[in-house]
């Protein structure tokens, strides 16, 4: 009985210690992206990029207000598309796929899109927000020592990060949600991160839209939410 005692302790003791171990990575992260207090006043964002998309150029601009609203609009053949999601709904128009007139965002599609809703960082805050996350360990990620966590939002989407040991920032993230009944694997790309005001952001990214480098950002500006409603026929 003793040595199960002792067994059941240092058990105890090794789970404590790695809660505490993915926390720390957490808070080191959220640091070197700027801090807590700066991310959190973080209310709207306003983007311009450009994205490569198998050699087309796509001249991209998102508007966001956190947890409640994003609008996406990007040119392509001379037509505009645009994807709305909001904390309730979303809607989208892509004329070059033969949409005439704007249509609601079907179910699963919209829950994936919310997930995105928070443009905070994933990390803050996460058990509130109704987030878990899993400590996957050390690997390495083209040639960068990495640590690897999984988040799981309330949506039941799961996310996995990979976090640079050195610098802190995430290079990569892989995601899986279901579309239309199956379960799809997105990844994405972070690098060249630059300060933005007070806060650290990525100015390229790689992942679904292709090859996509940032023009600018506008923290906390006007956004009128007038944008995000679906418009009438």
């Amino acid at each position: 009985m003793k040595q199960f005692f002792l067994f059941t302790f240092f058990l105890g003791m090794s789970f404590t210690t790695f809660a505490q171990n993915v926390d720390e990575i957490i808070a080191s992260h959220i640091k070197a992206i700027g801090g807590l207090d700066n991310w959190k006043k973080v209310n709207t964002m306003y983007t311009e990029a450009n994205s490569d998309f198998g050699g087309t150029k796509l001249p991209i601009k998102m508007w966001a207000i956190n947890n409640k609203a994003m609008k996406v609009e990007f040119t392509l053949q001379g037509m505009t598309g645009i994807q709305v999601v909001t904390d309730k709904d979303g809607w989208s128009l892509m004329p070059f796929m033969g949409q005439t007139k704007p249509e609601p965002t079907p179910e699963e599609q919209l829950k994936a899109g919310q997930s995105g809703l928070d443009i905070q960082s994933e990390f803050i805050d996460y058990a509130a927000k109704g987030s878990s996350v899993e400590y996957l360990g050390e690997d390495t990620e083209e040639g960068v020592e990495v640590y690897k966590i999984k988040l799981t939002d309330k949506t039941k989407t799961e996310t996995t990060y990979f976090i640079d040991k050195e610098s802190y920032y995430i290079i990569k993230e892989t995601s899986k949600a279901m579309m239309q009944g199956q379960e799809v694997e997105n990844a994405t790309t972070y690098g060249n991160y630059k300060t933005v005001g007070n806060i650290v952001l990525p100015y390229s990214m790689t992942g679904s839209m292709g090859n996509m480098n940032i023009d600018k950002y506008d923290i906390n500006v006007a956004v009128d939410e007038k944008i995000f409603v679906m418009p009438k026929e």
